[in-house]
């Protein structure tokens, strides 16, 4: 007699044992795929910070994700540079002076997989392209792949070893629109893509960012354009110096981030800029 996993193709997801489950008893990859076409497979169980990193955890080991071994390969590098460094010392001394957060936390480099698609459903995508500035492991690229077939994603991050594990996985499990690339988004010759939405978390340190804003700016003077924000650091950098996004957003009242909507009819005059 055939043997028959315990689990199901349609599992149904609400607490945090039912994808616990899944890292017990493995089913094929074939089944997992369809269950990534469910949206509850993303969406964490109750909305709370902890709940929400530990789904993250979860999701991350059945996709087969290996974010503390390489991150943990990436600190190896920062402690040879700085043996009493930190977070905050280490990214900036293997990475010729960007901050790519090395060793900070895993479930705080990223977003959550709950809240990123919570974001996809407010943009309501259809065929937009979206690109992640500072993608760190491209998560988002994995929801999209998986439920959001027709959208593109496109994410920049500038440690290759992040770039390689997020297509790795965006291959083995057909995330055929999505795809990460390396790239020092402060590069001189480095130019934004004309693009229908734009992602940002807190990706390095606030002058860069600040630049980045103002590259996006001077696309939404020339067409519309929507701008997802997460990070206390980005939202308060918008606030401070780039009113051109604050006069319509949507997502009002969201926790973890907010929803700029620009246009040329939107645009305001800068405020001052960062110094």
């Amino acid at each position: 007699m055939k043997k028959t996993s315990p689990s199901s193709p349609t599992t149904s997801f609400a607490e945090l044992a039912d994808w616990q489950r899944l890292l017990s008893a493995p089913l094929p990859d074939v089944d997992v795929r369809k269950l990534l076409q469910q949206k509850n497979f993303f969406r964490a169980p109750k909305h709370n910070d902890q709940i929400a990193r530990q789904h993250s955890i979860l999701l991350d080991k059945i996709l087969g994700f290996d974010l503390k071994g390489l991150e943990e390969k990436l600190v190896k590098q920062g402690r040879i540079k700085l043996p009493d460094g930190s977070f905050e010392y280490w990214g900036p001394a293997i990475h010729d002076g960007a901050q790519t957060w090395v060793g900070l936390d895993v479930q705080t480099l990223n977003t959550p997989y709950g809240v990123l698609l919570r974001i996809c459903e407010l943009l309501e995508l259809k065929n937009e392209t979206v690109i992640d500035l500072g993608a760190a492991h491209g998560r988002l690229g994995v929801v999209m792949g998986a439920q959001y077939p027709l959208a593109h994603f496109i994410g920049y991050e500038y440690v290759p070893e992040r770039v390689h594990e997020a297509n790795r996985i965006y291959e083995r499990w057909s995330c055929s629109n999505a795809k990460c690339e390396v790239q020092d988004l402060f590069a001189k010759d480095f130019v934004l893509p004309e693009v229908d939405v734009y992602f940002i978390y807190d990706y390095g340190r606030h002058d860069h960012i600040n630049a980045t804003l103002g590259q996006i700016s001077l696309e939404a003077a020339k067409r519309p354009i929507r701008l997802v924000a997460r990070g206390q650091a980005t939202n308060k950098l918008i606030a401070d110096h780039h009113p051109w996004a604050l006069e319509d957003y949507i997502g009002a009242g969201e926790e973890h981030f907010n929803i700029y909507q620009a246009s040329p009819e939107t645009q305001v005059a800068p405020l001052e800029e960062l110094s």
